[in-house]
């Protein structure tokens, strides 16, 4: 687990470890208690059924954000130091195409790889079939790579934020970000009372 208080050294490295191993099971169990353990609930999302899954998601990402704006703001928490140790470079093509093929994988599996061990976990036998597909899938890119590597690594911007690209400053692209969410729950609800499909 990278984060501020084992960044800051406030806690150990191996403290770090079981706080994230203890993290990781309430963030499964409020996965399974919200219905993210069963591939109905999030797959209903493709069909304007029930949209939980984006409010839950949006909700969760935008509470994080100004949480840290916040902080960063009073001078609680170094957003550098998340962005130096935590941000991941981005590789826009190569990104791009994993983001599709994700959510296609997301759309015909019905589980993303955190949802599906909550799905193992409550004992649901697609998810176990979907998490082995996974594990191929993985094994397949890696032995894979003398293929592809050369795409995997192009179009390299770096360590870059919204923020950053878009020439704003960090609070402004938060509250776009904010407004974004709500206008989405907005058009969530109205998909939901329109759905098509159970028509």
């Amino acid at each position: 687990m990278t984060g501020p208080l084992y960044l800051y050294e406030v806690i150990s490295f191996s403290t770090s470890l079981f706080v994230a191993i203890g993290i990781g099971f309430l963030f499964g169990f409020v996965l399974e208690r919200a219905g993210f353990g069963d591939s109905r609930n999030l797959t209903s999302i493709f069909y304007f059924r029930d949209m939980r899954v984006l409010r839950v998601m949006f909700s969760a990402l935008v509470t994080a954000m100004l949480g840290l704006v916040i902080l960063n703001r009073f001078g609680l928490f170094d957003y550098a130091l998340l962005l130096e140790y935590s941000l991941l470079q981005t590789y826009f093509w190569p990104q791009l195409v994993g983001g599709v093929l994700f959510g296609l994988g997301f759309l015909v599996g019905g589980y993303c790889p955190g949802t599906a061990i909550v799905g193992v976990a409550s004992g649901k036998i697609d998810s176990l079939v979907f998490l082995i597909g996974m594990v191929l899938g993985i094994d397949i890119f890696a032995f894979g790579m003398p293929i592809w590597g050369s795409f995997y690594k192009s179009s390299d911007m770096g360590r870059i934020t919204l923020w950053q690209y878009f020439g704003t400053s960090m609070e402004t692209m938060a509250l776009i970000i904010t407004f974004a969410a709500l206008g989405a729950f907005v058009l969530a609800w109205v998909a939901e009372k329109w759905a098509p499909y159970d028509k």
